[in-house]
């Protein structure tokens, strides 16, 4: 038998419209004991919510399957899937509900933040991640800069957000239904990263990387192509031009020093490698770059 589940704002406001505010918080204790500690079946229309348990328990009913809440659990809910919760009386945490077209990242050029927010997800975060304290850091952050009584500062929210969409998107796993290969292939990826993060200077085979993660040179170009949607090469060359772009912009250094930085014997190689990577020559990149920068100042002027 079909169930209607009701559309709400923010738990049980039904609203049609998108409203005028475009992130919120508040505390899941105020709300749930007003509603006997339940927050039924809803969804929202525009919103995505994160919810942050910080002590306490529950349990999150999200389509039609159960998760378990305990301390460190994270919840995201995108908008318009069916979800409600059963929380203890002892719970302590914050809902954080943003209007998903106005999210950081939304629709950027980086694919990852947008396709986290296309799913539900559940994130249990734990003292093994060095990340993990600052994720929960930067969230309690977002939710006393809401409640400032001088008025939030919604540059500084949109910062904070994209810093924990982002360091979340690197761990987390879907609450979706997943196999065991697939939640391998997401730790694999985490730690390709912390790889290419140490070795990409050195410009090693992508065998190097294959041995270390202990899969073929095949299966690994699989494995970055569906979870980032780059073979290992791609993935490498972003590495190095991401690092070059920076060290063009934020140093003096020429481009030959920097391409002997960045571990090519051949600085002439180095053009033509950023050249081809980025579309233009490593001059055109720095004097573009410092163009933009100048030109407010002058404006201002």
């Amino acid at each position: 038998m079909k169930t209607n589940v009701p559309t709400y704002g923010l738990y049980g406001e039904a609203s049609d419209d998108v409203p005028d505010f475009w992130v919120h918080a508040e505390s899941i204790f105020e709300r749930s004991s007003r509603h006997s500690w339940e927050i039924k079946r809803h969804r929202h229309e525009h919103f995505l919510q994160i919810l942050q348990i910080r002590g306490g328990t529950g349990d999150a009913m999200i389509g039609d399957a159960f998760f378990r809440l305990e301390p460190g659990s994270l919840v995201f809910i995108p908008e318009k899937i069916t979800h409600g919760f059963r929380f203890s009386r002892d719970i302590d945490g914050q809902v954080i509900t943003t209007i998903t077209d106005r999210l950081p990242l939304h629709g950027a050029d980086s694919h990852r933040p947008k396709l986290f927010v296309a799913r539900p997800r559940l994130v249990q975060l734990s003292d093994d991640s060095p990340d993990s304290a600052y994720i929960s850091t930067t969230l309690d952050r977002i939710g006393r800069e809401l409640s400032s009584g001088f008025g939030a500062r919604y540059s500084l929210i949109e910062t904070y957000l994209s810093i924990v969409l982002t360091l979340v998107s690197g761990f987390e796993a879907s609450i979706e239904e997943e196999d065991a290969a697939t939640s391998r292939d997401v730790a694999r990826i985490t730690r390709l990263n912390e790889l290419i993060g140490g070795h990409y200077r050195e410009h090693l085979p992508v065998e190097f990387y294959a041995n270390k993660l202990g899969v073929s040179v095949t299966h690994l170009n699989r494995i970055t192509k569906a979870q980032t949607g780059r073979t290992m090469n791609e993935l490498l060359s972003d590495r190095i031009i991401s690092q070059a772009k920076r060290d063009l912009v934020f140093t003096i250094s020429t481009a030959q020093e920097i391409a002997y930085t960045l571990g090519f014997a051949d600085p002439a190689y180095f053009t033509r490698f950023f050249s081809r990577e980025a579309g233009e020559t490593p001059r055109q990149f720095r004097e573009r770059e410092r163009g933009r920068q100048v030109r407010p100042k002058a404006a201002a002027e």
